[in-house]
């Protein structure tokens, strides 16, 4: 039973690892293409952050749950513990901010691609776009590293 509880843990933990992991390194990658102010270069990382959005985010994101409440069973938790209760709702809202972040990479991608191909300056639209990014996009980060605290700290208020 203790193998299975690490097995499943690690999953969970290296999971969480990767989603914090990749958001980081993408929010800094969009951030270094956006000043450079350059269409094609911004075009160019958005266009490959939304493909690591999709091979490691979305399995990352899954995973989650899918050990998550394995895991709470197995070691016999209860679903209804504060911190669990409040790692499932920060992991809510981080999933839908995750979700906002990469709509607006989409649209950024795709602005970006347009201006770079016309050889025409970057849209107005897009700074809006690349503002919202970055409104979202950190607050998201800082919603992963709450989740990850609570899965360490794990506090009891009883």
């Amino acid at each position: 039973m203790i193998n299975l509880i690490f097995a499943i843990k690690f999953v969970h933990v290296v999971a969480a690892a990767a989603m914090f992991g990749t958001a980081l390194g993408l929010a800094v990658f969009m951030l270094l293409a956006d000043r450079s102010g350059n269409a094609s270069v911004i075009a160019v990382t958005s266009r490959f952050a939304i493909g690591v959005e999709t091979m490691v985010m979305i399995p990352a994101l899954a995973l989650q749950p899918i050990s998550g409440f394995p895991l709470v069973s197995t070691i016999g938790l209860s679903f209804g513990e504060f911190w669990i209760v409040l790692s499932l709702l920060v992991y809510v809202l981080v999933v839908a901010g995750w979700l906002a972040v990469l709509l607006l990479e989409i649209r950024i991608r795709d602005l970006t691609k347009e201006a770079a191909l016309n050889q025409k300056p970057l849209p107005d639209a897009y700074h809006v776009m690349f503002r919202l990014y970055t409104m979202l996009v950190w607050p998201t980060l800082a919603g992963m590293l709450v989740v990850f605290a609570l899965m360490i700290w794990q506090p009891r208020f009883s």
